[in-house]
């Protein structure tokens, strides 16, 4: 799910986004080749049989290395790229991954990865190139299968930054809020399967103020949005919304194949069937809890859930919440 935050006068996420009508969105707006490389140029991939690609272990990434500093900071969204079990967390200084208790970070396109997506098969994002990189400004939206080191550029390169930004971890339909009219897009929510043709959608049915979109990873009609006054879904893609929670603030909300999990008050983790409505309120970190602004589930284990805190701190169990371990605490990594 993408959301948007300002911080040390970077502008990357305003807490709550209005909608005029069901089209108009205003938003506080702000914030190496492109070309994909050739398989034998790429060291991130391997052969595999049938003569496939899959990446090297983190450990012999030639990408990737331990992370110096200790510290995770402005971060943009996470998840878990590729159906592994690598969490990458996206990040004002470039994506860094967490596997196996051992925490790297990229030694080069340390890209700014505004509206960042996991999907099955790499992840989708917007953004601003990192320091001395020479890809267009904004990013666009991007596309990457490898942790980053080869880009797709999948349009609006140099005009569009989109921070509020959701992609079907399997479908890989894209829901993308425009905040400044481009090329082909006016301001809006627009709709594409491909990348390549683009629908404009309308919101009918919410409240005016939202505080983030997301999609259901194979049904690609199925959109929920968060607000301070509840949590609505869709399974038209937009034509029409229901609250299911309480009348409460949603801060966040992740869905998975059956089920979603939303931060009902900002700072609990609910589990609802997709089915029946029937919920399920997860036990929590003993830690007074800041508003969630992230929560990722691991497609390979869903009771593997983490989430991210305004505070920016970070949580993860591996037994929906029986169990909780801290990994970051107000930005620094707990040892």
């Amino acid at each position: 799910m993408s959301k948007l935050k300002k911080k040390d006068g970077h502008d990357l996420k305003s807490k709550w986004f209005f909608i005029v009508g069901t089209t108009t969105l205003l938003i506080s707006a702000g914030c190496q080749n492109n070309d994909e490389a050739k398989p034998e140029e790429n060291t991130e991939m391997i052969q595999v049989k049938d003569g496939e690609d899959n990446l090297v272990s983190l450990k012999d990434s030639s990408l990737y290395g331990e992370l110096q500093n200790k510290q995770i900071e402005h971060v943009h969204g996470m998840g878990y790229p590729g159906n592994r079990n690598e969490l990458m967390i996206a990040t004002h200084n470039g994506p860094i991954i967490y596997y196996e208790d051992f925490w790297y970070e990229g030694k080069e396109n340390k890209n700014d990865y505004m509206g960042f997506n996991a999907v099955s098969d790499g992840f989708y994002s917007s953004g601003h190139p990192g320091e001395g990189s020479d890809l267009p400004n904004p990013l666009g939206l991007i596309k990457s299968t490898d942790r980053g080191k080869t880009l797709e550029e999948l349009g609006f390169q140099g005009e569009s930054d989109f921070h509020y930004l959701s992609v079907g971890y399997e479908s890989h339909a894209i829901y993308a809020v425009n905040q400044q009219k481009n090329s082909e897009m006016d301001i809006g929510v627009y709709y594409s399967e491909d990348a390549a043709k683009w629908e404009e959608i309308q919101l009918n049915g919410i409240p005016n103020q939202l505080s983030g979109i997301a999609t259901h990873p194979i049904d690609s009609n199925v959109l929920a949005i968060t607000s301070p006054t509840g949590l609505y879904l869709s399974s038209n893609k937009g034509s029409s919304f229901d609250r299911v929670s309480d009348e409460i603030s949603v801060s966040s909300v992740s869905l998975r194949p059956n089920q979603l999990i939303y931060s009902k008050g900002n700072n609990k983790l609910v589990i609802q069937n997709l089915s029946n409505g029937d919920e399920k309120e997860l036990p929590m970190p003993k830690d007074e809890i800041k508003t969630i602004d992230y929560i990722a589930v691991n497609p390979q284990n869903e009771e593997e859930i983490v989430f991210h805190t305004a505070s920016e701190s970070i949580y993860i169990t591996t037994n929906l919440g029986s169990e909780w371990k801290q990994l970051v605490k107000n930005g620094e990594i707990v040892e």
